[in-house]
């Protein structure tokens, strides 16, 4: 049976807001299985230097594990090499993960691929720390082994 064009528009309107709400209450869900995320928050653009300067130098090692960095600071983007939400996202992100209005340290937050927050640290950012912890959790041990098997 052929839906009329006119029909088809109505129903993709009326569908629309229920999956945009849906993913404005999860916006981090989009993620889930695929990526282990770092969510940050930085209180200024000095800070968000250094952080970029880090983020850009290990890129590989973020890359081979298969993490996104989300940038959800308030204000302004700060850091150029990270994902920025949309508005109404990063407000609904900072709620879920309990970063509160005018935060006046950095505050780094590791995102497991399950969707569970895995670790959070304020201050300074250590990714040899976290490329510890996640080396070592069971998927990314699985991950490694795959990619040993396919050498």
């Amino acid at each position: 049976m052929k839906i009329p064009l006119l029909l088809h528009v109505a129903m993709m309107t009326v569908a629309t807001p229920i999956l945009s709400g849906s993913a404005a209450a999860r916006p981090l869900d989009a993620y889930r299985d695929v990526n282990r995320l770092i969510v940050l928050s930085l209180p200024n653009h000095s800070s968000a230097e250094k952080v970029t300067k880090t983020l850009v130098m290990r890129r590989l090692q973020i890359g081979e594990r298969d993490l996104k960095i989300i940038d959800v600071s308030e204000g302004r983007h700060r850091v150029a090499t990270a994902l920025r939400p949309a508005p109404g996202q990063t407000e609904a992100i900072r709620k879920h993960l309990g970063l509160g209005a005018g935060e006046s340290r950095q505050v780094f937050i590791l995102i497991g691929k399950d969707g569970g927050e895995k670790a959070r640290s304020h201050g300074t950012l250590d990714l040899e720390k976290w490329f510890a912890l996640i080396d070592g959790m069971p998927m990314r041990r699985a991950e490694i082994r795959d990619q040993e098997k396919n050498k």
